[in-house]
């Protein structure tokens, strides 16, 4: 599973915030903001 470390501020994310919602993630990837993400392994918790 992969989570997403925003890299650019939007629609209320800020920088550096990690999203781990998995509809989420898949939203954004498939989105615009793709470029506005980048794209981390999810570590055990």
């Amino acid at each position: 599973m992969y989570q997403l470390v925003v890299l650019k501020p939007f629609e209320g994310f800020r920088r550096g915030d990690v999203i781990k919602d998995a509809a989420a993630v898949q939203k954004i990837l498939a989105g615009p903001q793709a470029g506005f993400v980048v794209r981390v392994r999810a570590g055990k918790e």
